[in-house]
């Protein structure tokens, strides 16, 4: 715009001046009427295409302001656009921040403590959560035992029985090798989350992967009387996963309480430090001498989380009802109850993270809750009266902290039975597991450790047989 303003200053001085020529001219020689004319229209058309130029000028000038205007409309567009996708973005990640993904640390048992990878299905509030671990084991018996990729201390051989099995044995197997899904969707009463868990070790006889579902539940937050509904195959609220060792051998202590099953089950945290569970469970009980026959009632389990900066300890309580039908074709009921203690002691006095795990549990009528099971829940006496079996177990565990990432565990299990004069001389009486360890994390996600075992079973007439095992395990987490 500038060019052209001076441009047209030039225009009107020269203007100026041509007029200037014309008087000066006219006061020294009058030119005559058609010659001043004639001058004139030469002028005009100098003047008209100096105008038509200036418009050109100008047109040109108004073509490039819009273009430029143009480019931007489109350049604010973009950042309009460019600014709205990143709105999306942050709306996308603190969705997924606000709606985290289901907690795997209260879901899993000891070897699946990997917190998982979370993922939020495009145009919902579901996040899934899929974790798991591939976990190889190589095991060297050195006794006889029926049991080759678990220590289960009630499958040591007594006196040659059960028959079959070599005087020592290795064995290699991933069957532990688990695979987990889980989400949550927020909805108008709370937060909803599904859990699934997979592995391949149904089979305990033998190496063989069988594929078994662990865990299948639904749970809603809020839905009842402030508590959180959970329904499915989940963990039996008798259990209290946190307390279990860290042990190479799969199977665990002999003396723990761990068990899935259907059930439906209430929890609710009051203040910081408590929750409360209540659960009715699917009535899966064994009876010596006769047959299972319907039971009216669920059994029932209640029990109370108290956990603070020290650790936890965890009481409960569960009660059932024992149906059966001994062999003459008569039926009989009993009550079978259950109390136990567990907890976590921190020992922040030894080494930082160094702990005591434990859990004892005294009861009649609860055999198939135990974790290696070997002993039913009541028989028919003499008398014909349906009588529950009584039993005391229970396991102590120590873990030290060597360093950051290395650690030991010590474990002691024991289950004893207090057995029936009806029962045969074979049946179990009591089992001792004894389990000493070394692990290893290079890696937040690779655990490696190597593990010694020993066990004892003994039967009702006071004959027993040893089992000891040497284990090698590496875990991947995913």
């Amino acid at each position: 715009m500038r060019v052209i303003e001076r441009r047209s200053k030039l225009i009107l001085i020269a203007l100026s001046i041509g007029v200037l020529g014309l008087t000066t001219t006219a006061s020294l020689a009058a030119p005559t009427m058609q010659q001043q004319l004639e001058a004139m229209q030469r002028q005009l058309v100098q003047q008209q295409k100096m105008m038509q130029e200036m418009q050109r000028q100008l047109n040109e000038q108004k073509t490039a302001n819009e273009k430029m205007l143009q480019e931007g409309q489109k350049i604010k567009q973009q950042a309009v656009e460019a600014e709205g996708l990143a709105q999306q973005a942050e709306r996308e990640v603190q969705a997924v921040a606000r709606i985290e993904g289901i907690d795997l640390s209260r879901e899993t048992d000891q070897f699946g403590d990997s917190k998982g990878t979370n993922f939020k299905i495009p145009k919902t509030d579901t996040v899934l959560t899929v974790s798991g671990f591939i976990r190889a084991s190589a095991i060297h018996d050195f006794d006889q035992i029926e049991s080759p990729t678990k220590f289960v201390t009630k499958d040591i051989v007594v006196n040659g029985q059960p028959a079959g099995q070599p005087d020592s044995r290795t064995t290699f197997t991933a069957n532990a090798s688990r695979f987990v899904l889980g989400s949550t969707t927020p909805t108008e009463r709370g937060k909803l989350s599904t859990f699934f868990s997979w592995d391949f070790n149904a089979n305990t006889t033998s190496s063989a992967a069988s594929l078994r579902m662990r865990q299948a539940w639904g749970e809603l937050e809020n839905a009842v009387f402030g508590g959180d509904l959970r329904v499915g195959q989940v963990w039996t609220s008798w259990d209290d996963l946190s307390v279990l060792p860290e042990t190479m051998d799969f199977e665990g202590p002999n003396g723990s309480q761990q068990g899935r099953q259907p059930l439906i089950r209430w929890a609710r945290d009051y203040g910081e430090n408590y929750t409360l569970w209540v659960s009715l469970e699917d009535p899966d009980y064994s009876i010596t001498n006769a047959d299972n026959t319907p039971t009216a009632w669920p059994d029932t389990v209640v029990s109370l989380n108290w956990h603070d900066d020290w650790g936890h300890i965890k009481p409960a309580l569960i009660g059932r009802d024992l149906r059966g039908e001994d062999l003459t074709g008569g039926t009989d009921s009993t009550f079978g109850w259950g109390a136990q203690l567990a907890g976590i002691i921190k020992l922040p006095m030894l080494a930082d993270k160094d702990n005591l795990k434990f859990q004892m549990v005294y009861g009649k009528g609860i055999g198939s809750y135990n974790n290696d099971g070997g002993f039913d829940d009541a028989i028919f006496n003499a008398g014909g009266d349906l009588e529950t079996i009584d039993s005391f177990q229970g396991f102590g565990a120590y873990q030290h902290w060597w360093t950051t990432n290395l650690r030991s565990n010590a474990v002691f299990g024991w289950v004893n039975v207090d057995n029936i004069s009806e029962q045969s001389a074979d049946s179990l009486d009591r089992t001792l597991y004894a389990a000493g360890n070394l692990v290893w994390s290079p890696l937040k996600q690779v655990d490696v450790g190597m593990e010694y075992l020993w066990g004892q079973r003994r039967n009702m007439n006071g004959d027993d047989g040893n089992s000891s095992r040497i284990q090698f395990t590496a875990k991947y987490l995913f």
